[in-house]
């Protein structure tokens, strides 16, 4: 089905997302000129990705999803302002699927139905909104697409999974609908027992917390910890991921550190060229 039809699809079957949400009266998808973009809330949304390479090789295994908010003068590479006023818990639950399927129609846009998979946001308030069968409405919704939850990265705040039974819960249910799960900003100090929690919660792929890089760029004095930490997440059977590598000279940093993947603004523009 041509994308175009799908996005009608969507606009006129908006309750699917969540029928007690009043924001759904507030809310369209758009595709111009091959751009995939949304209004909700009253702000205009653009959907961007950049790519997450393996790091044997440097070439593309997945697609990490952005977000951007277009104001008149400016623009703003967060969701926060949209959730912060959707005080509503059904709303809440329809911003986030919203979003994740926004970016899902972006994806298809760029890459069909075959494409690599794609790391989408659960936001924590998404987590505390739904009581249980965490997963079960966005896979009928990716159906709609062509797609399969194995197709969509969960990512999910680590020190969250690691402090909160529902989340875990939830990280659980997510599990048995078939997404693959990321525990993001894993602590660098992180005892033993959560590198099982997290296995156990179904997590496949971890980050490290953002200081991580920091201590990195800082040289080999901090290695020795860093490596350690990349050690526990492999003898857990979790895929090392370091995102953020934007300015010169982080990928020899972390290079040594020997993650699975990487990825940063300097990277993904270094695959375009080498596309060009």
């Amino acid at each position: 089905m041509p994308l175009t039809r799908v996005i009608d699809f969507f606009n006129a079957h908006l309750e699917a997302f969540n029928p007690q949400a009043s924001l759904r009266r507030h809310a369209r998808f758009h595709y111009e000129n091959g751009q995939v973009s949304a209004d909700v809330a009253g702000k205009h949304v653009r959907p961007r990705q950049q790519p997450i390479l393996e790091l044997a090789g440097l070439t593309s295994m997945a697609h990490e999803s952005r977000i951007q908010l277009v104001e008149s003068h400016s623009t703003q590479e967060t969701t926060d302002p949209l959730y912060f006023f959707s005080w509503d818990r059904e709303d809440v639950i329809f911003l986030d699927r919203f979003l994740r399927v926004l970016h899902a129609l972006h994806h298809l846009s760029r890459h069909g139905v075959n494409a690599a998979p794609l790391v989408v946001d659960v936001h924590w308030c998404h987590l505390q909104a739904v009581d249980a069968s965490h997963g079960a409405v966005f896979e009928v919704l990716l159906a709609r697409l062509g797609l399969h939850p194995r197709q969509a990265v969960l990512r999910l705040s680590a020190l969250h999974l690691l402090s909160d039974a529902h989340a875990r819960e939830a990280a659980e249910s997510f599990q048995r609908h078939g997404y693959p799960l990321l525990a993001q900003g894993v602590p660098i100090d992180a005892p033993p027992t959560a590198w099982r929690l997290l296995s156990d919660s179904g997590v496949r792929w971890v980050t490290p917390e953002p200081n991580a890089l920091l201590l990195a760029r800082r040289g080999r004095e901090h290695w020795p910890r860093l490596t350690q930490w990349n050690r526990e997440a492999c003898a857990a059977g979790l895929t090392v991921w370091w995102p953020g590598l934007d300015t010169p000279g982080d990928l020899g940093a972390v290079t040594p550190l020997e993650p699975a993947l990487v990825s940063g603004s300097l990277l993904g523009d270094m695959l375009e060229d080498q596309r060009a």
